[in-house]
């Protein structure tokens, strides 16, 4: 621990430059004092840190339950990227406070905890934070991970740390992972057995309201629609390959392509322009839609270079496509268009979401490797119409049968609150 504490605190020294020039919205004061956890604190009752988009838009559910279950409780919720923040200012107002989270050294660490004091700190998705949680305990508070998962990668890396994860995997006070392998792999890298248990995955129990969150630019778009949802590098070529032939085929394909990361969309924009194709962006279409009292008719491509639509924006597709899959990444969260009964296609990459693999088994999505694969696919599917409604319905079945995990994790920080 000492050994990671001063190698954390000189990561922060070389990590500095960056927290200060990084470009980002107009909190980016916040976000550096945030970081170094030199803001002003309050005490808090419960304090949940989800990382990112995904883990903020998976734990929503939860955290609206644990609001209602709990409302004389202030909540505090924590993220690391700016996307995640704005997704979580966004969708769950009901905090009492939105922050980013403090960087993992003494320095740093201190003060937050100190001032907020949480009786329960929850961490999704198994964010281990040694100085953090030393700090917490320190201080009395419950640690308890929740959708806890162990990637193959994160695991063997684990594993190589040994005496230290055990060290820190004695600081929380239960370890909700989601399937029985994670559970396991957290047994064998150190957890006490007695305080891991499996409660599936938050994932599962996503809900839109489905009469406010359609997206109005979207709705009058007539034809068949594509979209490639979370690309990576290296899958925009790919995707718009396929889609210039398809799109020869069928005139009224439309493809919506969403980067993963907001930093590449101007990146996006040009691989579509070098290839002299007809696109939008989707923030124009704002500005074409308020300055025309009739339909528009929109080129074949948009690019959907917005924070927080996506999830909608599955609604009104006909095919989903889900990115980071045919690249090396890991892959995206394919329940979201799983929810809307929306046939799904993803690469061979989908080390982050093991459960693709049932949905393959119950052919509730389809896997593609190139471009030639996506057109074979897209053209069956928007050929064979009866088809792609099974694969839709067999894949919103896949989410109605695997839910509970947000009612388990709620009846778990029941029970730490009674023993508060």
């Amino acid at each position: 621990m000492l050994l990671y504490s001063f190698l954390s605190a000189v990561a922060l020294l070389l990590y500095l430059p960056f927290i200060v020039l990084k470009k980002g919205p107009q909190d980016r004061i916040a976000f550096i004092k945030e970081r170094l956890g030199i803001s002003r604190y309050e005490k808090t009752d419960i304090w949940v840190h989800a990382v990112s988009v995904g883990e903020v838009i998976a734990c929503i559910p939860f955290l609206k339950v644990l609001k209602k279950e709990f409302p004389g409780k202030k909540i505090t919720l924590s993220t690391t990227t700016y996307t995640g923040q704005k997704v979580a200012r966004e969708r769950f107002p009901e905090a009492e406070r939105i922050m980013y989270m403090p960087w993992d050294s003494g320095m740093s660490v201190l003060k937050p905890v100190h001032s907020l004091r949480p009786d329960i700190f929850i961490t999704v998705e198994t964010e281990l934070w040694p100085v953090l949680f030393r700090t917490l305990k320190r201080q009395g508070s419950r640690i308890i991970i929740l959708n806890g998962r162990i990637s193959n990668k994160s695991y063997t890396g684990y594993k190589r740390l040994g005496f230290l994860m055990k060290h820190v995997l004695s600081y929380p006070d239960f370890l909700f992972m989601q399937g029985n392998n994670d559970a396991e792999r957290i047994i064998n890298i150190g957890a006490d057995r007695s305080k891991v248990g499996v409660m599936g995955n938050f994932k599962f129990d996503i809900t839109f309201d489905t009469a406010s969150l359609r997206p109005e630019c979207l709705e009058g778009i007539k034809g068949k629609i594509l979209l490639a949802a979370s690309t990576h590098k290296g899958e925009e070529e790919i995707i718009l390959e396929a889609f210039a032939s398809l799109s020869a085929q069928r005139p009224d394909l439309k493809l919506i392509i969403a980067p993963r990361h907001p930093e590449r969309f101007a990146e996006v924009e040009e691989i579509i322009r070098k290839r002299n194709l007809s696109y939008i962006r989707r923030t124009a279409m704002n500005v074409a839609g308020a300055n025309s009292s009739s339909p528009l008719q929109y080129p074949a491509i948009i690019l959907l270079d917005t924070i927080g639509e996506l999830s909608r924006t599955f609604s009104v597709v006909t095919i989903a496509f889900i990115g980071g899959s045919l690249v090396p990444v890991g892959g995206h969260n394919i329940l979201e268009p799983a929810y809307w009964s929306k046939p799904i296609l993803f690469g061979p990459y989908m080390d982050n979401f093991p459960f693709a693999a049932d949905f393959l088994d119950q052919s509730a999505a389809i896997q593609v490797k190139d471009a030639k694969d996506i057109i074979l696919t897209v053209k069956d599917l928007l050929d064979t119409s009866d088809k792609a409604v099974r694969m839709g319905q067999a894949a919103k079945g896949m989410v109605e049968k695997n839910t509970g995990a947000v009612e388990k994790a709620i009846g778990l920080i029941r029970g730490f609150i009674g023993t508060a």
